[in-house]
């Protein structure tokens, strides 16, 4: 197809790091495929390859490419491009990346192995609203007379996305904004023209997910006993802890756009947006019990490797000692 794809920006990542890449495939409807074929290339910005290979398959529909960044890696954006067939049909995913120079980060990698996990498990918890499907929806044309823009960003990349010009598809002369939800034209349209699109998109974005997992992240820290944790260091046993925690947050933003009148639309009008206010507003307080339970069970341990001793004092009027400090001074046994 000669549909052009813009990048979805996937993250920074420093020289010499094993990073992790992924991708997540569905249909229309956000239920994840798995393809008949898939590949992965990495090339830089002058279109040479850098790295390529065959993706590992962790679950269905989710894959994963670890790419070993080389310590002389330039630094500068690069071009992830994944190619899977899906029904017969050839699809492009393609994914920016920017390499920066050792030392840039403080460590880490945006997109480790954990962390993507960690990303996909939130969405798991809100499956529903990572991938909401629209149809036929009409653009609006802008006034360069060649982007048209719709509704909602974040289109998920999957090949069943649909184009159509004056009620025809258009498989040539377009590029296709998923990160924007735009669609630009090779040529000037006419005010006759109209646009549509089926898509598919997310509702929240990964710095959207990152910063609910961060919140969550903080106030485990500050639950007793206070710790130090990151993402990367976080104990399993509090990984619920932050997937419930995320996803109270995300319901809880969710809960606020429903009181305007776009985001109403996705759930067909202002009436259907309130009785689905009604059934979030449960579900988010389902996660908030969860979740605080959990936080109490914090204190509680396990103190692994650790000893703690209870003393109670004992206290003597003025002039007297206690038992036990005589007992230590020899005075007497006990």
């Amino acid at each position: 197809m000669t549909i052009q794809a813009v990048a979805d920006y996937r993250g920074t990542f420093e020289q010499g790091s094993l990073t992790s890449l992924f991708l997540k495939i569905t249909n229309f409807q956000g239920d994840a495929v798995d393809p008949s074929a898939i590949s992965v290339e990495v090339t830089d910005s002058l279109d040479a390859s850098v790295t390529s290979g065959t993706p590992e398959k962790i679950v269905e529909g989710f894959y994963i490419f670890d790419w070993d960044i080389d310590s002389a890696q330039d630094a500068g954006e690069y071009t992830t491009t994944w190619t899977y067939t899906v029904d017969g049909v050839e699809t492009d995913a393609v994914q920016s990346v920017i390499v920066a120079a050792t030392g840039d980060l403080g460590g880490g990698s945006l997109y480790s192995d954990r962390l993507s996990g960690f990303r996909a498990s939130v969405d798991l918890h809100l499956q529903c609203a990572q991938s909401i499907p629209v149809y036929d929806e009409q653009g609006l044309i802008c006034d360069d007379e060649q982007t048209v823009r719709f509704t909602f960003p974040r289109w998920n990349q999957n090949s069943y996305t649909r184009i159509y010009l004056n009620q025809k598809p258009v498989t040539s002369g377009i590029t296709v904004n998923y990160f924007k939800g735009e669609i630009i034209f090779d040529r000037v349209l006419t005010e006759y023209d109209t646009v549509t699109a089926s898509y598919n998109f997310r509702w929240f974005s990964d710095d959207q997910i990152d910063r609910f997992m961060s919140n969550a992240l903080h106030t485990i820290n500050l639950y007793p006993p206070s710790s130090s944790y990151n993402l990367g260091t976080l104990p399993h046993r509090f990984i619920p802890i932050i997937m419930y925690g995320a996803s109270k947050d995300a319901l809880r933003e969710l809960l606020l756009c429903l009181q305007f009148q776009q985001p109403q639309e996705v759930f067909g009008g202002g009436d259907a947006a309130q009785k689905a206010f009604s059934n979030l507003e449960t579900l988010k307080k389902n996660f908030e019990g969860d979740y605080n339970t959990l936080l109490e069970q914090k204190k509680l341990g396990p103190y692994m490797g650790l000893t703690k001793t209870t003393v109670t004092p004992e206290f003597t009027l003025p002039g007297g000692r206690s038992r036990w400090f005589r007992y230590l001074m020899g005075g007497f046994s006990l």
